[in-house]
């Protein structure tokens, strides 16, 4: 049995000194987190001055590089809920906790596939994807279905938001005053700036981001003493990448083949791919920008390890110690002054699932507050929300776009004006904002949060699928298929546990609710979902034939060849930069193939980097 001394002991500067682990920010910290914020908020409000149009505010004016694009994908893709889920399940479950963001991992390659399939149908949402190939009704379900995607996105951030505060500043910091105090802020250059001021700021933001991601591990393994000591303080189990329970090898399995299905349907997506100059930069941007995320997965996942060994060794308070005991793995003792700590508190001592999650998740901001110097600390801070307000500003304006464009110009007000679409879309971004604080009342869990997130955009991302892949596939199927998901996915997942007090009789509501058991969940819904689908489009009237061949044309025509779609008299919803890149244009198929199979291995040699991770110091 290894004991957690759970003593007194601290840093500060590379200093050894007492505290009780609950001693608020250092007056450096703040002031770089003030001045970081502030210089956040002014770069983007300073966009809106190149803002001329929707199109501008929605799409940037299609017209960034593949550098900006990268930090784009890696702002909008990478959140304090990533590393707080993330570290948090290495503390609890080992290095098999890196599969909360590595599900992504063998998604990735298709990312370079995809990507081009966005640029080139000139769209400013994917709701204008299934306007175009079912029907409007199906446009205005995504829509619907989007907006509850990104109020769950930015619940989710600004509960994670919350989660850090609490850590960092040793819960000086309530949970409110957290999320009211970031939403002010990109709230205030969304609603000015748009996608321009969000790309903008990410591509600092991002930078930061891989930093402050990978400091914390040199700081930890400096202050327990290295690779070997964390083998020797942390049990052997935890170097696995897989676990008997949550992220089981079956979970990984299934929930890869999640990430893909989802991925394309994710309301922002539509933006992350098709901002760049042509195709090659949405690519580039779209695969590798992620590719990063996945490195500073492996920092998150050590900074797990790191936080365990911590404990263990008594180098954490004993309250810090306490709050997160619910969450240690087997095996691990605690000591006198911890058990009488957490004596003190119920759910803890219970080892509740509430408390494990909770547990788990004060990992991350605990590892900012306990092992950076002060101004560092405010930086890692600082970075990560300004990271949150990349990725909540990219939602916004999504989130916007998939009003105005999908509701309001469509159903509201048909003869709108793009300056008027403009002014409704600044302030439609609004509601997501609303709904996201709501639901981060609700949540009290990050890892609830990003099951929901990597399991509802499957519900339209299979439609997408196999409507891009088969012709035959018809609007009726796609209507079927969804009727039978998306009732399985409710009442097996979050809705059932919700209803389940209220009819106990039916065992079965709520079943697959908990995070751990999102694979099952999946495999639930998308499987019968998948059959109706195939079933329902082979026995109902397909599309006429001569809108599937404009639809296919559209997304088939590189960037560069537009004149193929005005002799076929198709008009773009938003066509953006028209000169092509050469590679693009003289080796497509090279580009395509090649570019896959090299981020293939690009996937691979990322997980045998990972393995050998765990290696060293063996």
């Amino acid at each position: 049995m290894v004991q957690a001394c759970g003593g007194r002991e601290s840093k500060h500067a590379g200093a050894v000194t007492e505290t009780q682990g609950a001693d608020g920010m250092h007056p450096l910290d703040l002031a770089v987190v003030v001045v970081y914020l502030v210089g956040m908020a002014v770069l983007g409000i300073w966009q809106s001055a190149k803002i001329r149009s929707a199109g501008d505010y929605f799409a940037g004016g299609r017209k960034f590089s593949k550098f900006m694009m990268a930090m784009h994908a890696l702002g909008t893709g990478t959140h304090a809920d990533d590393p707080v889920g993330v570290t948090g399940s290495a503390l609890q479950r080992g290095m098999s906790g890196i599969w909360w963001t590595f599900c992504y991992l063998f998604a990735t390659p298709i990312y370079w596939i995809v990507a081009p399939l966005f640029r080139r149908s000139r769209y400013l949402t994917t709701a204008d994807f299934f306007e175009e190939r079912f029907s409007s009704g199906l446009g205005v379900l995504y829509t619907i279905l989007g907006m509850i995607t990104f109020s769950v996105s930015t619940g989710m951030m600004l509960r994670a938001t919350a989660v850090i505060a609490d850590g960092v500043t040793g819960g000086a910091v309530p949970d409110w005053m957290a999320i009211a105090g970031m939403t002010a802020v990109f709230v205030a250059y969304s609603f000015f700036g748009g996608l321009m001021a969000t790309i903008v700021t990410e591509s600092i933001q991002g930078v930061l981001i891989v930093v402050m991601s990978l400091l914390l591990v040199p700081y930890g393994l400096m202050r327990i003493g290295g690779f070997g000591a964390l083998h020797d303080l942390v049990p052997a189990a935890q170097f696995s990448l897989h676990a008997p329970v949550e992220t089981t090898w079956q979970f990984v399995i299934i929930m890869s083949l999640v990430a893909i299905i989802g991925i394309v349907a994710q309301p922002h997506i539509m933006e992350v791919c098709s901002a760049g100059k042509t195709e090659f930069e949405g690519r580039v941007g779209f695969t590798y920008g992620n590719f990063v995320k996945r490195f500073c997965a492996m920092g998150w996942t050590l900074t797990g390890l790191i936080v365990l060994a911590l404990a263990m060794s008594g180098k954490l308070s004993v309250q810090d110690t306490a709050r997160m005991s619910a969450a240690f793995p087997k095996g691990v003792t605690l000591s006198a002054d911890v058990q009488q700590a957490v004596a003190t508190m119920p759910d803890v001592a219970a080892k509740t699932d509430l408390a494990q999650r909770q547990g788990r998740e004060l990992a991350f901001p605990t590892a900012i507050r306990v092992l950076l110097p002060p101004g560092a600390t405010g930086l890692m801070f600082a970075a990560i929300l300004a990271a949150q307000m990349s990725t909540l500003s990219a939602l916004m304006v999504a989130g916007s776009a998939l009003f105005t464009r999908n509701i309001y110009k469509r159903y509201l007000c048909k003869s709108a004006s793009d300056k008027q679409v403009l002014k409704i879309g600044r302030f439609a971004g609004l509601i997501i904002v609303v709904l996201g604080i709501l639901f981060a009342i609700v949540s009290k869990s990050v890892i609830e949060g990003l099951s929901v997130f990597l399991l509802l955009p499957t519900l339209t991302g299979i439609l997408m699928w196999i409507g891009v892949t088969w012709k035959r596939t018809t609007t009726a199927g796609a209507w079927l298929s969804f009727i039978v998901m998306a009732p399985i996915f409710l009442l097996l997942g979050k809705g059932g546990s919700l209803l389940q007090p209220y009819f106990p009789e039916f065992a079965w509501l709520g079943k697959y609710s908990a995070a751990k058991y999102s694979h099952l969940l999946a495999v639930s819904y998308l499987a019968p979902g998948f059959i109706v689908l195939v079933l329902g489009s082979l026995l109902t009237k397909p599309k006429a034939k001569e809108v599937l061949d404009r639809f296919y044309l559209l997304i088939s025509t590189p960037v560069g060849q537009e004149e193929k779609l005005t002799e076929a008299g198709i008009e773009p919803v938003y066509v953006g930069n028209t000169e092509p890149h050469p590679w693009e244009a003289k080796r497509s198929r090279l580009v395509h193939w090649g570019g896959f199979i090299v981020a293939l291995l690009f996937a691979l040699a990322i997980l045998g980097m990972t393995w050998v991770l765990g290696m060293i110091g063996r």
